[in-house]
């Protein structure tokens, strides 16, 4: 089972997603793979493979993890690795993101002892909007401005959950297999 953990979004910011994707989408020539609405979420950790057998140890692990709730802010968007080198575009976060940096501390330490290793990269809160497949000539710093102008509230972190993505022709489907309450 392929798994990752990251916190769902509220409906708020799914429907000001839509609205953004959809004001963004015209004009652009490059080939891109734009995460679909029901998949948005911020990542936490990537897991990957992960057998069947390990899902109780997996959720025992993650259910020792206290944190309390935080507020979420929308912030600028951002390119890895660059906007030079375009290979994804998202969404960053303006409050929120050094208590989503903490907890994916945590869950790294919380499953160390299981055998997965924590994260070699800093931690980076973002919303993935889309994936840069093959780069044609679009202004992108221009597309970062539009996509900076648009609001979004504030919302409140108040769970993580531990996701399954089964690969799909489509792209990947989520599934949730075990939500995580802040405490």
């Amino acid at each position: 089972m392929r798994c990752f953990l990251g916190l769902p979004l509220p409906g708020a910011w799914r429907d000001g997603l839509r609205e953004l994707t959809a004001e963004l989408r015209p004009g652009l020539r490059s080939r891109l793979s734009w995460t679909r609405p029901e998949n948005w979420h911020l990542t936490l950790k990537f897991l990957g493979e992960a057998a069947p057998e390990r899902l109780p140890g997996l959720r025992a692990a993650l259910g020792g993890i206290s944190f309390a709730p935080f507020a979420l802010r929308a912030g600028d968007p951002g390119f890895f690795p660059d906007a030079r080198r375009p290979r994804v575009f998202w969404l960053g976060l303006a409050a929120g993101a050094a208590e989503a940096a903490a907890l994916a501390r945590s869950v790294d330490a919380a499953l160390a002892p299981l055998g997965f290793e924590p994260e070699a990269r800093p931690f980076s809160a973002h919303l993935t909007i889309f994936r840069v497949k093959e780069p044609g000539p679009d202004d992108w710093a221009a597309l970062a401005e539009r996509a900076k102008k648009r609001p979004f509230p504030d919302a409140r972190a108040d769970r993580f959950v531990l996701w399954q993505s089964v690969l799909g022709a489509q792209g990947p489907t989520y599934r949730a297999l075990a939500e995580y309450p802040a405490r």
